[in-house]
C-alpha cells in the first residue's frame, strides 16, 4: 500500500471540497449486501479468502473508518478525495476542474486496472486494501450528493432543515434520508429492493464508471433544482421531501448493489 502510495500520489496538498462520507453505515451496507447476492461462486471464494471470510458487508465503510485510524496519516490520507467528483451545474465529469488528487472515478479506474493487470505483482495486504476501497467506493459513486456542486462542497454550502432540524443536503443524503425513508435494518432493504428481473439486472450493469457516475450527477441535479425552485434559503424538508425522493434514494441504493457485484465479479470471478 506504502508503495502505491508514494508512486501515484505524491500531491500532498488536498483541495479542500466535499467531506469524504457519503452514505452512511447502513447505506454502504445495503449496497455491499446487495451485490454479495449476486457474486459469482468463484468471485465469492476469492473474496472469502482475501477478507479471512469476512464479508464485503463487515468492510464496507472501512474506508471511512481509517480516517480515525493510526494508518490516516501513514498514508491513507492521499485517499481523501477518492470519495466523490463535484460537477457543478451545467458541467460534465469532462469539462468541470478536475482535482489533482484524483477523484471517485480516477480512483476506482486505478484500483480496477491494479486489480486485473498487476494482480500478480501486488503483495496480499494491498489486494486486500484495493478490495475494500473498490466496496466502499462504488457506493460513493452512486450517492447524488457525491456528484453534487463544487461551489458548494457537494451540499455542505447548502442549508436546509430535515425535520425543523439545522442541517445541510450533503448530511442529509448520507445518512438521514434512508433512517427517515424505512425504519428497516440494511438486510431488511435488501430483501425489499432486490426483486428486479434478471433482464434489468444485465440492462443497468452495462457501461463505464463515468457513465454510472453520471447517472448520480443527474440525479443530484434533480434535488438541487428542488430546493432552488422552493425559493426560499434554509427550506424546512419533511414528509414530502421523504415520498417525493424515495425513489431516487432506492434506485441509487439498489443499483449501486448490481454494479458492485458486476465490478467485483469481473475482477475475482
Amino acid at each position: 500500500m506504502k508503495k502505491f502510495l508514494i508512486t501515484f500520489l505524491s500531491i500532498t496538498m488536498l483541495l479542500n471540497a466535499t467531506t469524504a462520507f457519503a452514505w452512511g453505515p447502513k447505506g454502504h451496507d445495503i449496497v455491499a449486501a446487495i451485490a454479495e447476492q449476486h457474486l459469482t461462486r468463484k468471485a465469492k471464494k476469492n473474496i472469502d479468502k482475501l477478507l479471512d471470510g469476512k464479508s464485503i458487508v463487515y468492510y464496507s465503510s472501512w474506508m471511512d473508518n481509517i480516517q480515525n485510524s493510526p494508518y490516516w496519516e501513514n498514508g491513507y490520507n492521499k485517499t481523501k478525495t477518492w470519495h466523490y467528483a463535484n460537477v457543478d451545474k451545467g458541467m460534465t465529469y469532462q469539462t468541470m476542474p478536475k482535482n489533482p488528487s484524483g477523484d471517485v472515478l480516477t480512483g476506482l479506474e486505478f484500483l480496477t486496472r491494479e486489480l486485473t493487470e498487476n494482480y500478480d505483482n501486488l503483495t496480499d495486504s494491498m489486494k486486500v486494501d484495493y478490495l475494500k476501497m473498490v466496496v466502499h467506493m462504488v457506493g460513493d459513486l452512486h450517492c447524488p450528493m457525491h456528484a453534487g456542486r463544487l461551489s458548494d462542497r457537494g451540499g455542505n454550502g447548502m442549508k436546509v432543515r430535515w425535520f425543523g432540524q439545522n442541517t445541510n443536503l450533503h448530511s442529509l443524503w448520507d445518512s438521514k434520508m434512508i433512517d427517515s425513508a424505512r425504519k428497516w435494518s440494511y438486510t431488511e432493504w435488501v430483501e425489499h429492493l432486490d426483486r428486479t428481473s434478471r433482464k434489468y439486472k444485465k440492462s443497468i450493469m452495462r457501461g463505464t464508471y463515468e457513465e454510472w457516475f453520471m447517472d448520480t450527477v443527474t440525479g443530484a441535479a434533480a434535488l438541487y433544482e428542488h430546493i432552488e425552485n422552493m425559493g426560499v434559503e434554509n427550506p424546512n424538508l419533511s414528509y414530502q421531501y421523504v415520498y417525493d425522493f424515495s425513489p431516487l434514494l432506492e434506485d441509487r441504493l439498489l443499483v449501486g448493489g448490481y454494479r458492485l457485484a458486476y465490478v467485483l465479479n469481473m475482477i475475482f470471478g
